[in-house]
């Protein structure tokens, strides 16, 4: 299985099963790509970038994986505390990753915004992930 297949199926599982995301005063949806008309607040996996961490497949891959937590709070604190929520509920992704061992999960970088729309809060989470296949 590609590591973009086995990211995608894993941060699903990862951040629907998080005990920390169900206690939220408004459990968000997990979303795999942008939804039609989806009650707020939910969070979407954002774009996966993957490349080889060296000149052959069996030595390993990097990936940038994005999430976007998306609310309509009145402030930016519901959108805050869901992405706090998911960098925390991330610490277990490396259980539900299929045919690859995470080496690493770090260097996350976090940002939120204002939409246009002047409503909904955007907060997008970006980390960076080193796997190796699984033997």
């Amino acid at each position: 299985m590609s590591l973009h297949t086995a990211l995608r199926g894993a941060l699903v599982a990862c951040l629907r099963q998080d005990a920390g995301l169900q206690a939220l005063p408004t459990p968000p949806q997990i979303q795999d790509g942008a939804p039609r008309a989806a009650a707020h607040p939910f969070i979407e996996i954002g774009r996966i970038e993957t490349r080889l961490l060296a000149a052959l497949p069996g030595e390993g891959e990097v990936a940038q994986v994005e999430l976007l937590v998306h609310s309509r709070g009145t402030a930016r604190g519901e959108a805050a505390e869901i992405m706090d929520a998911a960098r925390m509920a991330l610490a277990g992704l490396g259980a539900h990753l299929s045919g690859h061992l995470l080496v690493n999960a770090g260097d996350p970088q976090t940002r939120l915004e204002r939409l246009a729309d002047g409503r909904t809060w955007r907060g997008r989470l970006r980390l960076r992930v080193v796997t190796e296949p699984a033997v």
